[in-house]
């Protein structure tokens, strides 16, 4: 069938071409449209549900919200596991499904449960869903800062720093594009930065702009207009506060009175409303009757933001004070403002916001919906916002904190090069092999070919381009195209052997037919052996969960390249063989200076276009334009002679070495049978034991996340702004940071359930590696003179940037000097310090909650007792002797270290004064805690109107008794005649897995990897902590993902190399073949292991999958060497010279060393193809260098072993069927 497919290709050429031509464009044109991000989306398929219910402890959220809401959810179908968090006056719920389970079929279920739920919840808690979000739904945050303006230039300036010219904005900028890309926008000017507009000199404006007034054009301005964008799931605001309008009572002036809270809070209600009365007819017309009523609803209307807010403000506060409560002993009217204090004030905040050493700052986070294209979504946001900036008040204006984009240009950008530098270095080899460049276009056009076909299906499977994705491709490339190099080499050598047929005095065969035949007699072998490549790859779609979600992308972009090469390689490279595999392109009657002529001006056309027309290319590309057409119509064109394998002189030296080597085995055969096995014992006994293990290596996002804890968990919300404060500035201080944006507590969205001692610092670093400080680095010039030292040090620099390990541990100089890190810098009492980086936290804390490479979790009922375990676990981790030096930081969350107010009601007290736990209850609410009585309407802006004590009434126990509680008599009772008042620890957050309480401890390290450090750890833990009846311990963390993939890859090697033994069989038909192939991937997996032993790598998941991938290519090498030995051996057989002294070993020595060129071709290719990967920097290089590692090393050695030791096998398999017969 495949020999059919290669003649009928050659009789339709043109079709072909027209149908190759097709699939590029629709590659290219999916490739434009195709979705665009840094990684696959890790996260688990999860639902967040959200439960306001103002007010409430932490104890009584989980004992009323989350508690009995987890016990639903966990009936819902294909829930694994929920999550609970219950905080001050909010409950968190993460419900987390089944892998492969549909998000929004997932929303649905969750939300039938909720609606069955609904009426357990207690009055006033409010469930909802989150955003139809994923864990790495963060993709863009920006903060509101405000600074001096120039009153003449309200939208500010454009700056070029390499010239230090200021351009107005909203002018007409400089035309050179070059310029435009490196100005930099300056709307406003930091207050120490400058204090003169530095195009006119006048002095700046000081900013008049509160935090209270920028959160509001966040909530109320910039968040709609954002969250119309495509894509955009939610924006969610972090830092401020809220506006809110603030009635405070005295209660002995309410008893002077005789009025009580509840009094106060009805009048207020009843002081804010709207109504309409339907509508009147008046005169043949028709007038809606509308009743005036809201508080500030008589305020003028200023156009402006700002000035229309401030004027609202003042009206509603003249309004709450004209609100009437009663009536006087003398007739005349309570009036609210008469015995209360109305002020402008702050929301009750669980979260601070900061930006770089400014202080605190009101930022936006910008949550990607599920699926969508982050890249196409980012770049959305970023123009609105370049828009929205000019209508933002005189003295504010945004700047980004966090882009996500710019790792995924980074880590394209990394793919990209590196898929180039694979395609450049394919192709060389096949020219510096075969001395014909036409044949190397050969496969330099196959090659994107299937590379267009891959992105092609990617875009129509809906699968992003991501570095994993991409990383697919990159490691094929030099697997792609192993067809087209054995069959143009194939038919150089059918070309030699016509030469010589001609020279004897034979006839010509045509051109058509030699290419044929050379493509029709490796064609069959060569496609099962990429079909062997493609179908090992299968088994990694096994994988779920982690592991699933990486390496898919990577294993289905596998799988399409391959399959497209494999189909490629029997249509399209025999025609493009018939056209380039050729000594003359040209016709031979043409005369040589005609031809001369027509080549050298076809390739000067573009040039002499270029010089005489308008230039309409953009700046310096036309001598590239030219200079590279001129090239391809000089390689297509100009005669090339083909040059005979035995004139090549690399290829004679090759055999020549290869056939000494060969000779001696051959004859020692069972000796290097022996050493062989020696060596693959040696290598399991040795470096495979001294392996560590992970899950991932870190993926280099080129940005650092700071997520401290701090050890008291009851911290105040002035403390934990003076902390986020200080952090800040410690770390902006370091010269590789580029800005800081931290945040203390949780931001205003569904997916960041943080408590307020959780600090999360995004630390941008600088992108030029120049900006960081460099280390001297040993050269074997060190020691020269300095004349001496400068040619060299041109080409190997002597010194080096510190990488982002030194920068957060710090690092040592030559002379013994350590300069210490961010870690040192942020080293302050009562902080834990945890190093990550943004999408990978994110995705921990969403899948595990565990936000350090390794956690503990304990379960049990009582929060004291898991609270104290916690504490030993840390403590026998911390004074390990083996754990303890690797160990940076080790936590214990304090469940019950938060600071409560506990009131207990005296039931025989209230009972004599007929007062209820209910009324009693309310007062507290309403008094102490203060209640949310009614919201203005300003517009579209809403603001709460808050009732309570006064400050100095609430904040001090005495006088906390002395808080009046109405009696059904008109009595005003105090608080402590009827309840006692006592300060007692409590949890300030308590966490549930499954509905069941947890604690928790975080554990961050380095020096030692995850497998080791966890098998130690759980030894220690489990010979020293004895737990208590139902309680429960779980290592969480990355270890959970490593046991995972441990279980899958148990099924997915099996399942490997039997695809590889039922391939092999149907392309061999022969079990004996099989076997001969399967012995020789053992001994492929010695370089494996030895180079990623060398490499100090950790057997990780991406390790086994470069593993994976490497059975499929020694499969394919070795049947490609296994065709050429049974031709040698058929060839002799028919001969009659097998059972001649020595005549099976000239068969196998034929078969071997003569078809030495495309064996190595096939091998050098590959291992060049995956060198720039091994080799690789840049964002997501440390994953692509662990998945070609084991590849290239695994290549090596089994090249050397196909070689030197498949002949041998060979030849005794031989040896013993002869005997046999």
């Amino acid at each position: 069938m495949i020999e059919r497919l290669i003649e009928l290709s050659l009789r339709n050429r043109v079709l072909v071409l027209i149908l190759a031509g097709a699939l590029a464009v629709v590659g290219i044109w999916s490739a434009t449209r195709i979705a665009v991000d840094a990684i696959p989306d890790l996260s688990d398929t999860q639902v967040v549900v959200l439960v306001d219910y103002p007010g409430q402890a932490p104890q009584v959220v989980e004992d009323q919200v989350t508690n009995p809401l987890a016990r639903a959810l966990l009936s819902v179908p294909a829930a694994r596991d929920v999550r609970g968090y219950s905080m001050f006056g909010v409950s968190f719920l993460y419900v987390l499904f089944d892998d492969g389970t549909d998000l929004y079929w997932a929303r649905a279920r969750v939300q039938e449960q909720l609606g069955t739920a609904a009426g357990s919840l207690p009055a006033g808690a409010e469930a909802r869903l989150g955003p139809d979000a994923t864990g790495v739904g963060w993709i863009f945050q920006y903060v509101l800062v405000t600074g001096r303006t120039s009153p003449a230039h309200p939208n500010g300036f454009w700056h070029d720093p390499r010239k230090d010219r200021w351009y107005p904005a909203g002018e007409d900028l400089p035309a050179d594009p070059r310029v435009r890309q490196r100005l930099v926008r300056h709307r406003v000017f930091p207050e120490n930065e400058r204090d003169r507009c530095p195009i006119s000199g006048e002095r700046l404006v000081d900013p008049d702009v509160d935090l209270a007034e920028l959160r509001s054009l966040q909530d109320w301005f910039l968040r709609y207009e954002l969250s119309s964008l495509e894509g955009v799931a939610e924006v969610a605001a972090v830092g401020g506060h809220r506006k809110q309008y603030q009635v405070t009572v005295d209660p002995e002036t309410l008893l002077a009175l005789g009025l009580d809270v509840a009094t106060i809070a009805g009048a207020v209600r009843a002081a804010n409303l709207e109504t309409g009365g339907r509508s009147i007819e008046i005169g043949e017309t028709e007038y809606v009757v509308r009743a005036h009523g809201y508080l500030g609803g008589s305020a003028a209307r200023p156009e402006a933001f700002l000035e229309r807010s401030r004027e609202t403000t003042r009206s509603v506060v003249r309004d709450l004070k004209t609100v009437v409560l009663g009536v006087g002993p003398g007739g005349s009217p309570i009036l609210l403002g008469d015995i209360a204090r109305i002020e402008v004030g702050p929301d009750i905040r669980q979260g601070i916001a900061s930006w770089n050493d400014r202080g605190e700052a009101i930022g936006g986070i910008v949550v990607m919906r599920h699926g969508e294209n982050a890249r196409a979504t980012i770049s959305r946001v970023r123009d609105r916002l370049a828009e929205l900036e000019s209508s933002l008040p005189a003295g504010v204006g945004l700047e980004t904190a966090y882009d996500r984009s710019d790792l995924i240009d980074r880590s394209i950008r990394t793919l990209n090069r590196t898929l180039f530098k694979e395609m450049l270095a394919v192709t060389l080899v096949m020219i510096v092999f075969l001395l014909h460049v036409r044949s190397a276009l050969v496969a330099a056009l196959v090659l994107p070919s299937a590379v267009m076909g891959s992105i092609a299906l990617m875009h129509a499977l809906g699968i992003n381009a991501n570095i994993m994705s991409l990383g697919g491709i990159a490691i094929a490339v030099g697997v792609m195209v192993d067809c087209s190099i054995v069959m143009v080499e194939n038919a150089h050598r059918h070309f030699a052997n016509e030469e010589t047929a001609r020279a004897e005095g034979g006839q010509a065969t045509p051109h058509a037919e030699v290419i044929a035949r050379a493509a029709r007699e490796v064609g069959p072998t060569l496609f099962f052996s990429l079909l062997v490549i493609t179908v090992s790859f299968l088994p990694v779609f096994l994988l779920g969960e982690q592991s699933g979600r990486l390496f898919k992308p990577l294993a289905f972009t596998k799988t399409f390249a391959m399959a497209w090469a494999a189909l490629l390689a029997v249509t399209l490279t025999p025609v493009l063989m018939h056209y380039f595999v050729k000594e003359r392109v040209l016709p031979e009657a043409w005369r040589s200076w005609a031809r001369t002529v027509f080549i050298f001006g076809l390739a000067g056309l573009p040039g002499l276009a270029l010089w005489l027309l308008p230039p309409w290319l953009p700046t310096g590309w036309a001598p590239w334009v030219a200079a590279a057409w001129a090239v391809l119509v000089l390689v297509l064109l100009l005669p090339q002679r083909f040059v005979a394998e035995e004139r090549h002189l690399l290829n004679r030296g090759l055999e020549a070495a290869y056939g000494v080597c060969l000779r001696a085995a051959l004859r020692f055969s069972w000796p290097v049978l022996l050493v062989a096995v020696a060596l693959v014992a040696l290598t399991f006994w040795g470096p495979f034991r001294q392996l560590g293990t992970e899950f991932m290596p870190p993926l280099e996002e080129g940005d650092l996340l700071y997520m401290p804890t701090t050890v008291e968990p009851g911290l105040s919300l002035t403390k934990a702004r003076e902390l986020l404060l200080q952090t800040d500035r410690l770390i902006h201080a370091f010269p590789e940071v580029a800005s800081v944006h931290g945040k203390i507590g949780r931001a205003d969205t569904a997916t960041d359930p943080a408590p307020l001692n959780m600090i999360e610092t995004t630390i941008i670093l600088h992108r030029d590696p120049r900006q960081w400080r460099h280390v001297p680095r040993e050269r074997f010039f060190t020691d020269w003179p300095g004349w001496a030292r400068r040619l060299p040090a041109m080409i190997w620099s002597e010194s080096r940037p510190i990488t982002q390990d030194e920068l957060i541990y710090g690092f040592t100089l030559p002379d013994g000097t350590h300069i210490p890190g961010l870690d040192t810098a942020v080293n302050l009492p009562g902080v834990a310090n945890a190093w990550t980086m943004p999408i990978r936290a994110r995705i921990d804390m969403l899948s595990t909650g565990i936000r350090t490479p390794v956690g503990v979790k304990l379960l049990g009922p009582d929060l004291e007792t898991l609270s104290r375990l916690a504490t030993d676990v840390e403590q026998l981790l911390q004074t390990n002797e083996v754990l303890g030096p690797h160990i940076t930081s080790a936590y214990a969350e304090r469940t019950v270290g938060g600071k409560y107010l506990s009131i207990d009601p005296d039931r025989e007290a209230l009972a004599r004064h007929g007062i209820s736990i209910a009324s009693l209850h309310d007062t507290i609410s309403l008094a102490i805690g203060g209640a949310t009585l009614t919201e203005t309407v300003e517009g579209v802006e809403r603001y709460g109107v808050n009732l309570r004590y006064a400050r100095d009434w609430r904040e001090n126990l005495p006088r906390l008794g002395g808080v009046l509680v109405a009696a059904p008599t008109g009595a005003q009772v105090p608080l402590e005649d009827l309840a006692e008042l006592r300060l007692e620890p409590g949890p300030p957050m308590i966490r549930s897995e499954n509905a069941r309480p947890t604690a928790w401890v975080y554990v961050d390290f380095t020096g030692i990897d995850v497998g080791s450090f966890v098998d130690q750890a759980r030894r220690t833990v489990a010979r020293e902590l004895v737990l208590p009846e139902g309680y429960s311990l779980v290592w969480s963390g990355q270890y959970e993902y490593i046991e995972t993939a441990r279980a899958q890859f148990a099924v997915a090697i099996p399942l490997t190399l039997l695809g590889i033994m039922v391939l092999l069989y149907l392309a061999t038909r022969s079990w004996l073949r099989v076997l001969l192939v399967l012995t020789t991937l053992s001994f492929s997996v010695i370089g494996a292991i030895w180079l990623v032993w060398l490499l100090d790598y950790n057997l990780s998941v991406a390790v086994l999958i470069g593993i994976i991938a490497l059975l499929g290519l020694d499969a394919e090498t070795s049947l490609i060497m296994l065709l050429y030995l049974d031709r040698s051996y058929d060839k002799h057989r028919k001969a009659g010279t097998l059972r001649q002294p020595g005549g099976l070993l000239a068969a196998i020595y034929e078969g071997a060393v003569l078809r030495m060129r495309p064996k190595t071709m096939t091998v050098l290719t590959t291992i060049v193809g995956l060198l720039p990967l091994m080799f690789a920097t840049g964002a997501g290089a440390d994953t692509m260098r662990r998945l070609a590692a084991p590849m290239v090393g695994g290549l090596v050695t089994s090249f050397l072993m196909e070689l030197i030791l498949y002949p041998v096998i060979y030849y005794l398999a031989r040896q013993w069927q002869q005997r046999r017969k």
